[in-house]
């Protein structure tokens, strides 16, 4: 079995199904190696170009839950194709949409990342996206585990009368991208929503002078971003207006979702600073009327350092 342990890390005290991050590839071996006892008879052992692939029809399985460390980026990658008399992205380019957090379909295969405890109980709103690309396609989700969270379970659902085909999977720890928030330059490229809750009415993904341009149109919003540590803060965008009020604002909030500061900038270039208060736990980005080429949000240094930097 061709398996490459992405960390060393020890198997979670609350179950036998957990296992350390790692990157398989089915080109060997039997679902029971892969999946949960309980959805492995879901899963046959299949072909494509004389490589052995794992498939899922007409229902759900359910790979063994995978140990993390908590407030930490990670990526999910999914490599995957799917069969069945059913539209795709290739086919109607309207299905971009279902790229998107949370828009699915039950006649498209899907993914759902949960993330567990150390009791094994749910923590957090589970990651689910719509899978809705006929052909073999690498999927990329780079998101933060909880604060709270120690592992983390993938259930990958066919679709109704579809057979998901999966060549490849990994969870790993994503490497540094500059930035506190994910995605921060839309390096994913199109139809890659990492790091976005939710998308305005009319707004996408777009290429724009070769580059991946989050149009946001009125309101766009970001997932959390953990605000682990105190100190001064920055945040800086590339965009250029595209319609009223164009801005990009980070909210601050404490653990129980208070807000606690609210900081905006309409300069796209220069960056705009300020000092996290005390009890900040996590942020998220709001933007308004943006083509939006890159997002940052960085920590700077102790508190100290607003007084040598521009401030808001």
């Amino acid at each position: 079995m061709r398996m490459i342990l992405a960390i060393t890390i020890g198997l979670l005290a609350h179950g036998t199904e957990a296992a350390p991050a790692l990157s398989v590839d089915f080109s060997s071996g039997k679902p029971a190696d892969y999946f949960t006892e309980r959805t492995a008879g879901r899963v046959e052992v299949s072909s494509v170009k004389h490589v052995q692939v794992m498939a899922v029809s007409n229902s759900t399985a359910r790979l063994r839950d995978v140990t993390v460390k908590p407030g930490i980026k990670y990526t999910l990658t999914l490599k995957a194709a799917f069969e069945g008399d059913v539209e795709s992205i290739e086919e109607n380019p309207r299905f971009e949409i279902f790229a998107r957090l949370g828009k699915t379909s039950p006649r498209l295969p899907s993914r759902r990342i949960e993330f567990l405890d150390a009791e094994g109980k749910s923590t957090g709103r589970p990651l689910v996206y719509a899978m809705p690309f006929r052909n073999q396609r690498t999927y990329e989700d780079v998101f933060y585990t909880p604060t709270d969270a120690t592992a983390v379970r993938i259930s990958l659902a066919s679709g109704k009368e579809v057979r998901l085909v999966l060549s490849a999977v990994s969870v790993s720890q994503t490497a540094d991208e500059g930035a506190l928030n994910v995605n921060p330059a839309f390096r994913l490229g199109p139809c890659n929503y990492s790091g976005w809750k939710n998308i305005s009415a009319g707004g996408r993904l777009i290429r724009r002078e070769g580059k991946t341009v989050l149009d946001t149109k009125y309101g766009s919003t970001g997932q959390r971003i953990p605000l682990s540590k105190p100190g001064t803060y920055g945040l800086s965008a590339k965009a250029t207006g595209n319609g009223y009020n164009s801005v990009v604002i980070v909210r601050v909030y404490d653990r129980e979702g208070k807000q606690l500061m609210r900081v905006s900038t309409r300069r796209y270039g220069p960056g705009t600073h300020f000092v996290l208060p005390k009890n900040a736990a996590y942020g998220s980005l709001l933007v308004y009327s943006c083509l939006l080429e890159e997002v940052r949000l960085v920590r700077v240094g102790d508190e100290g350092a607003i007084e040598s930097l521009p401030r808001k």
